[in-house]
């Protein structure tokens, strides 16, 4: 056994692809209804590169982007700019585990890859075969997919032009020795796969990973390189540093609510400073242009702050990510937009998701990439919402393309940049993680299910609600709730602080649905009861406690008195609790079945 990544050999992912797709009409789990469908009437399509992207959409260099797998489902669900995970000369490395602490912002320690050169190369060419060839096979228009593989170097110069990168640099240019190989193995399960021209040339774009730290004259010589010496279009990820200690911390701590983080001062001594960096763009870009590329910023990597997460004990620093990142990202975006008069190519990265690319691209972002988004409940099943809200947002603006939509890409920036916000305390995405322990197949079982007192089989009934199957969702609901037309009222629905849905937009009403279940119920159906046994039980209170209890012994065949002091059934809920809110119809629907028990209740008694 090993934690580490093993790839397996292109015969046994061909053939998974294939039988899998075959014979249930998905690929890796993605069911064909979740692919992404491609059309050249498509309005977000766009230019980068010199090449048509079929969505401005794809995955940050991490996780999703290390293995052929991982590369194909996230092609599959709509991602078209393609981060290549970094690739270092130091390619045999002891990755912390754990490494990755996602909540709702996330945090690491380690996003290094676990691969060498080689097998990093080996996986990026599978995944671009396969594509290609599902391309094809799933009929999607025009001769290749329109998309890009990005790669991504670090950390060093001296590193860089070691012999294991610079054969990556060179296979990446020219695949022709180890394409032909793999185009026979796809060939065995679809041999119309001979028939595509499938470029050698995997990628001439490149992202370069500064490691916090890097000094600028390294970061501008391994850039000049890369452009000069290489002829890559090439792009500089900036940290959120660059924005500077007073507007990093002021977003962080005061704007954002996050008063336990420290952004250390070390992490703005050691990063690149916006003076040096500026001009050092500026000549890149010159540099560029003299080599009819393209220079370009990424923004922005992690940020570096002190560790307090007890999920990883012996570090000193941890790197913050996702959603609590994106304020920073969106002003250090617009700084440097105003810097270079909007003549500056972005690619945006920093706590994007289906809520807020819309505005991104409207504010002149060229690619949005995610990854903690990802990590996140439902992984690459959430990429397709981004394409969706972009089109919504496209048909309320009535714009035939994304150079209409964001017609005025400066001024939008400076608006959003402004008004972006996410305070911490607002989401509640800590209750999620249950107590029990986890077993092989544990996921499966629904926290809502976990948090509610009587374990309700909340999924059951939303799926029969969702089927349209009222009566059984009645059913479902009254086998282990002795009071559901009372609870799809008042219920506090702790159920709801738990649902996973937080992790996606906000949580399922589900007191609510109960209640919609329950309006379907004209009078209750009574259980059925076992024979008399000749024992008698008393329960002190008629509450809801006291009417569980009477429920379950009457159905058992025991005869049950309640004792209750006060002239009413339902304690407080019977009580306190205005008509309006909990009308007396809903409280004797929930009563009706104690008198067909024949349950007696006797009021008036302490």
């Amino acid at each position: 056994m090993s934690d580490r990544f093993q790839p397996i050999t292109m015969e046994q992912l061909t053939d998974w692809v294939f039988t899998e797709l075959e014979e249930k009409d998905s690929i890796f789990g993605i069911p064909s209804g979740a692919f992404f469908t491609p059309n050249e009437s498509d309005r977000f399509r766009l230019s980068n590169y010199g090449v048509t992207l079929e969505t401005p959409f794809g995955v940050a260099a991490g996780p999703h982007t290390q293995m052929a797998q991982n590369i194909i489902v996230s092609w599959l669900v709509g991602a078209r700019f393609i981060e290549l995970k970094t690739v270092q000369t130091l390619d045999e490395l002891d990755v912390n585990k754990p490494c990755i602490d996602l909540e709702d912002e996330g945090y690491n320690v380690e996003w290094s890859q676990e691969l060498k050169v080689h097998q990093s190369f080996d996986e990026y060419l599978r995944a671009w075969v396969l594509i290609h060839a599902l391309h094809h096979k799933l009929g999607f228009p025009g001769d290749a997919p329109g998309m890009i593989f990005n790669m991504s170097v670090g950390y060093d110069l001296q590193g860089i032009l070691q012999p294991n990168v610079q054969w990556y640099l060179d296979v990446m240019d020219d695949a022709s020795e180890y394409l032909g190989p793999y185009v026979d193995i796809v060939a065995e399960r679809y041999p119309e796969i001979r028939d595509i021209d499938i470029p050698t040339r995997i990628s001439d774009t490149m992202t370069l990973s500064t490691m916090h730290g890097c000094p600028p004259e390294e970061i501008e010589h391994i850039s000049t390189y890369l452009l000069a010496e290489r002829g890559l279009h090439t792009s500089v990820k900036c940290n959120p540093t660059l924005l500077g200690a007073d507007s990093v911390r002021g977003i962080i701590n005061d704007e954002l609510g996050f008063t336990d983080i420290v952004v250390p001062d070390e992490a703005f001594g050691h990063d690149l400073k916006y003076v040096d960096a500026i001009p050092m763009f500026h000549n890149l870009k010159r540099i560029a242009e003299d080599k009819g590329l393209t220079f370009g910023l990424k923004l922005s990597n992690t940020l570096e702050v002190e560790n307090h997460r007890p999920t990883f004990p012996d570090d000193d620093m941890m790197y913050m990510s996702g959603r609590a990142l994106h304020a920073v990202t969106s002003n250090l975006a617009l700084k440097l937009s105003e810097e270079f008069g909007g003549d500056m190519l972005l690619s945006f990265a920093g706590g994007a998701d289906a809520f807020n690319v819309s505005d991104l691209i409207r504010s002149g972002m060229t690619t949005i990439t995610v990854c903690s988004d990802l990590l996140k409940t439902g992984g690459y099943l959430r990429l397709p919402q981004y394409i969706e809200e972009l089109n919504l947002r496209l048909d309320k603006a009535g714009a035939r393309n994304l150079s209409e939509f964001a017609d005025a890409p400066l001024e939008d920036l400076r608006t959003y940049a402004t008004a972006v916000s996410y305070r911490k305390e607002s989401f509640r995405t800590d209750r999620s993680k249950t107590s029990r322990k986890l077993g092989l197949f544990d996921c499966i079982e629904a926290p809502c299910v976990d948090e509610c007192p009587v374990s309700q089989d909340v999924p059951a009934y939303m799926r029969a609600v969702r089927e349209g199957r009222f009566d059984d969702a009645v059913d479902i609901t009254r086998a282990d709730n002795p009071v559901p037309s009372i609870l799809g009222r008042v219920c506090d629905h702790l159920c709801e602080t738990t649902c996973i849905r937080t992790h996606l937009d906000q949580p399922l009403a589900i007191r609510d649905m109960k209640r919609f279940i329950m309006s379907h119920e004209t009078w209750p159906r009574v259980p059925e009861r076992s024979a008399p046994i000749g024992a008698k039980v008393a329960i002190i209170g008629a509450g809801p406690a006291g009417i569980a209890a009477a429920q379950a012994l009457g159905i058992a065949g025991i005869s049950v008195t309640i004792y209750e002091a006060h002239p009413y059934a339902g304690g407080m809920v019977g009580g306190a609790i205005p008509a309006y809110r909990l009308p007396q119809f809903e409280i004797d629907k929930d009563m009706a079945i104690l008198d067909e028990l024949g349950v007696e209740i006797r009021y008036g008694q302490k």
